[in-house]
């Protein structure tokens, strides 16, 4: 009940404007971002909550949920292609944050672009399940995983009441990964194993703004 508590109130983003050139008050915002996987087939989907403080500080939480079923063309009996040996990947995850906006009032009032830096700090989970028809090295593996990471981005105002705008960003985030590994069909018990990691991190995200 709580799971479906927090995406419905993720679906509302709390956060202030400081890229406003007209209001300079905290403000709260709709923010999402829907989005279709067309080379892996699936879908994935951002919403997220963020709060303003303190004129040009935030901090936030965001939730991703992607779902994929990347999949090969296998041939037939009668010789044709089709779509078969299926994997299903299920990756939910939520993401703490904070900003710090840059007064560069000249730049935002000539461009519309507030630049700001963050600090994120992600956690959440993973499965993936191959086909059991087919070889496979794993049939099920289920990753918990928690990254930290700076990140810097720029939120670009797209309309004269500075109330639609895009929030765009780049992070570095590392952590640890712990996994759980099926191997084989029989119920044979799970291989657990652990294992640092990193990677760049690109967000992007589409809000409307309301005075607060």
């Amino acid at each position: 009940m709580i799971k479906y508590i927090f995406i419905f109130l993720s679906a509302f983003s709390f956060a202030q404007t400081p890229f406003s050139k007209s209001n300079s008050r905290n403000t709260f915002a709709i923010k999402a971002l829907p989005y279709v996987n067309l080379l892996d087939g699936g879908y994935g989907s951002i919403t997220g909550i963020e709060k303003g403080f303190l004129k040009n500080q935030s901090l936030g939480v965001k939730f991703i949920y992607n779902w994929f079923s990347p999949h090969t063309e296998i041939k037939n009996e009668k010789g044709n292609y089709e779509p078969g040996n299926y994997t299903y990947k299920l990756d939910r995850s939520y993401i703490f944050e904070y900003k710090y906006y840059f007064n560069f009032n000249a730049f935002r009032e000539s461009s519309g672009i507030s630049l700001y830096s963050s600090f994120l700090y992600k956690t959440g989970n993973k499965t993936i399940d191959n086909d059991l028809k087919f070889p496979h090295d794993f049939y099920h593996q289920k990753i918990k995983y928690n990254y930290f990471g700076p990140a810097i981005g720029f939120v670009f105002v797209t309309d004269e009441d500075s109330r639609w705008t895009i929030d765009t960003q780049f992070g570095y985030l590392f952590g640890r990964k712990n996994v759980a590994t099926r191997n084989s069909i029989s119920n044979q018990p799970d291989l657990l194993s652990f294992y640092k990691s990193d990677y760049l991190r690109f967000d992007f995200v589409v809000a409307y703004n309301f005075d607060w």
